[in-house]
């Protein structure tokens, strides 16, 4: 299997803390920078707000599963369809709470972040970029503001100073920034952090998994999460479920399995079944409905082993968590 290379290029560990710390002094201590204008902040946080509507709607549908079962009603019957639940009064009423308290958050965040990254992130966002990508895009700084050459002369003695205690401390901060590392040491399970990709390994749930993620400095076209089932997994069944233009190059089999037309199958997917498998829970059930959260996501059965894939680095060690869940849940689907 290969690997995206980040977009560091080929510097050793040492050396690309050093220079990222030099650009990110030089940003910060360097620059004018403008902030943004109070009209930028909050459009962005309005648009900001807005796409938390499926995670929120994902809790809700799960409560409402989960109040059924115990009032010994069929849940899935009553609640597989999300979107009655998405116009239902009491939704509206929860997500427009929870939408004004992330609106208002945001809004104090984005009026100190510089003009142009508030702007870059507008346009993001007004094209349909998801939550982990405007929440990336917010934390960058733009390299075209105007340097202040005093400022210029007193940073570069400051990084003389700082530079051998940042090396020093660089490996530490790399392990606090890789969510799925920190995650992984949570669930008690083997961490192995490479230049090119973090790698787990070990038994949850009495499922053996292997997880593999870009390396928390990946640039954006680079990043990816995948969840490997080993276990427990029927090796006659093949399902290929995922987007027909993954968004980077990783190498993933390409299964052969009759393809399938549904009308469910998302725009922009594709769905390929061995004969007897099935993908009901894929398609309109819970474990299709959460996957979709981290889309575009794409799901392989072969061999024994199901593997889950997604084009982003979860934000938390909760996302991440939820994410080896949701792999698990799909391995369960093809006993």
């Amino acid at each position: 299997m290969t690997t995206p290379r980040s977009l560091l290029g080929p510097l050793g560990l040492r050396q690309t803390a050093y220079y990222a710390l030099c650009a990110a002094l030089l940003a910060s201590a360097c620059a004018e920078i403008e902030h943004a204008s109070p009209a930028d902040a909050e459009k962005l946080a309005t648009l900001r707000a807005e796409r938390e509507e499926n995670e929120v709607l994902s809790r809700f549908q799960q409560k409402k599963k989960e109040k059924a079962r115990a009032e010994g009603k069929d849940a899935d019957a009553l609640y597989d369809d999300a979107e009655p639940l998405r116009q239902s009064a009491e939704f509206q009423a929860i997500f427009a709470e929870i939408r004004k308290t992330m609106h208002d958050a945001k809004l104090k965040e984005y009026v100190t972040r510089p003009a142009a990254t508030v702007q870059n992130c507008i346009a993001l966002a007004s094209g349909g970029a998801g939550p982990a990508e405007i929440d990336n895009c917010v934390l960058k700084t733009p390299a075209d503001e105007k340097i202040n050459p005093v400022k210029l002369a007193v940073l570069m003695v400051l990084i003389v100073v700082l530079g051998i205690a940042a090396l020093f401390a660089y490996r530490s901060t790399r392990v606090r920034a890789d969510t799925v590392a920190l995650a992984a040491g949570k669930l008690g399970l083997k961490v192995e952090q490479g230049q090119q990709a973090t790698v787990v390994t070990g038994t949850y749930k009495d499922y053996a998994i292997k997880v593999e993620s870009s390396p928390p400095e990946a640039g954006q076209g680079d990043r990816y999460m995948r969840v490997i089932v080993l276990s427990k997994v029927n090796p006659a069944t093949v399902v290929r479920f995922g987007p027909l233009a993954p968004p980077t190059g990783l190498d993933l089999p390409d299964l052969d399995a009759p393809e399938v037309e549904d009308s469910r199958i998302p725009e922009g997917y594709k769905l390929r079944l061995s004969p007897g498998a099935a993908a009901e829970e894929l398609l309109s059930g819970d474990t299709g409905f959460q996957l979709r959260v981290f889309d575009p996501v794409d799901v392989r059965v072969h061999d024994g082993v199901c593997g889950v894939t997604c084009w982003q680095i979860p934000p938390t060690t909760d996302k991440v968590v939820e994410f080896i869940e949701l792999a698990l849940a799909t391995a369960k689907l093809y006993p």
